[in-house]
Formats: structure tokens, sequence, C-alpha cells
């Protein structure tokens, strides 16, 4: 039922602009259709339980309205349930996608590791991926059983896997691998060189994303400190 109405909310001008939430919405396992039946039950929803809640007010005689207030609340309702629905679920892809970057940071390191050990390219990335259990590595594992089933190389799978979760440094990764085949020079040394940087990048993205965090809880603990402060010297003061 959920993703029929989806599929019809696809044929309307919404449905263009769904497409920009498609890797967004991978991330938490959801498709368009769904979301969008999603978005149409919560509009349909606000629609109705307000307009019912206050015409059983009306009815027993606890509140006298008119016809508008019911209208505009239930108008009002039809749109803001779909803002707040949309909205929590660009929230809890944006907190996968921060925990997939750690992955990504971390399936880099096994990369490297392996890579400075003299294992093959094919073979570190592949190994790599059974390192965890995370989303990351599990899509990993699932697209180079693809690409092994089609004879295609495992690094065609990061690319896939970057492209479905919108992970830039893993299509970074695939499109140096695959330059250095085409051109004849070492994989292994140039991928090493690549995972080394993108790791140094992430780490350094992650240091700023934590003093940002840092800062914004500052102003509110200093505000706390200044109303204990009050709250003790004001009793002095009065007496």
């Amino acid at each position: 039922m959920t993703r029929r109405l989806g599929l019809v909310a696809l044929t309307t001008p919404i449905g263009d602009r769904s497409i920009h939430w498609k890797q967004s919405l991978r991330l938490i396992g959801r498709d368009i259709p769904t979301h969008l039946g999603v978005l149409v039950i919560a509009a349909l929803a606000g629609l109705i339980a307000p307009a019912l809640l206050l015409a059983a007010l009306h009815l027993v005689g606890w509140v006298s309205i008119g016809l508008f207030l019911p209208v505009g609340v239930a108008l009002l309702a039809a749109v803001v349930a779909p803002l707040v629905v949309h909205a929590d679920a660009m929230s809890r892809s944006d907190d996968v996608r921060i925990d997939v970057r750690h992955q990504l940071s971390a399936y880099l390191d096994m990369v490297t590791m392996l890579l400075a050990g003299n294992t093959g390219h094919e073979g570190a990335l592949e190994q790599a991926a059974r390192a965890g259990d995370g989303l990351l590595f599990v899509e990993l594992r699932r697209r180079m059983r693809e690409a092994g089933a089609t004879g295609q190389s495992l690094v065609r799978a990061l690319a896939l896997v970057g492209d479905d979760f919108g992970v830039v440094e893993l299509e970074q990764v695939a499109a140096t691998a695959q330059l250095s085949a085409s051109e004849g020079a070492p994989v292994a040394r140039t991928l090493a060189a690549k995972c080394s940087t993108l790791r140094s990048t992430l780490a350094a993205e992650q240091e700023a994303s934590a003093r940002v965090r840092n800062d914004k809880v500052t102003p509110p603990l200093v505000g706390m400190a200044v109303l204990f402060m009050a709250l003790i010297i004001y009793p002095a003061l009065k007496l």
C-alpha cells in the first residue's frame, strides 16, 4: 500500500525532486517510492487526525469551535507532518553517513596495512572488506561477490558502493586503481599512497568535526555556570 502510494506520487512534480534523495534514503534502507508513500500517509494523517480530534471534542461539549479552525489546523498539520517525517529520515541518514565514513577510515587502514605486507591489491581490498560487520563492509562484500560472479575487477565493487552511498573517497580509490592498471603502473603502490592520503584527510575531517562540536557545547556550559553563580550570589546580596 505504501509503495503504491509512492509510485503514484512519483508522477507528480515532487517525484522529479525526490531523485536527489536516492543516496540518502539508501543509507537507511528505504527506496524513493516507499519514502514518498510514507510522506503521503503522513500528510493524510495530518489532514484527518486533527479534524477528527477537534470534532470529537466539539461533540462532547469540551470545546466550542466553528468550521474554519478545524480546517485550518488540518491543512497546517497536512503540511507539517510530511516535513517532520522527511526531516527525521534525512537526520537518520546523516547519522548513518557519519558512521559509514568512520568505517571507511578503518577500511582504508586495513587496505594500507595489507598492501604494506606485499598483498596484491585485489587481495588487500577483499581481505579488508572481511574485517568488519558495519554497513560499508557488508555492502563491499556483497558488491565484491557480484563482481566476482560477473568476472569484473574488485575495484569495480568499490566504485559501485561509492556511487550507492555517495562516498566520494571510495570512488577516488577505485579511479586511482583503474588508472594505474590502464597505464601499467604498479597498482598496489599507487593504491597504498592514495589510501594513506585519504586516511589522513578523513582523520583531519573527524578532528575538525570534533572541535566544532566542542565549540557548540561551550556557550551552554558558560551560561549554566553564570546561572549557578547568580543563584548563589543573589541570596547573599539580598541579605
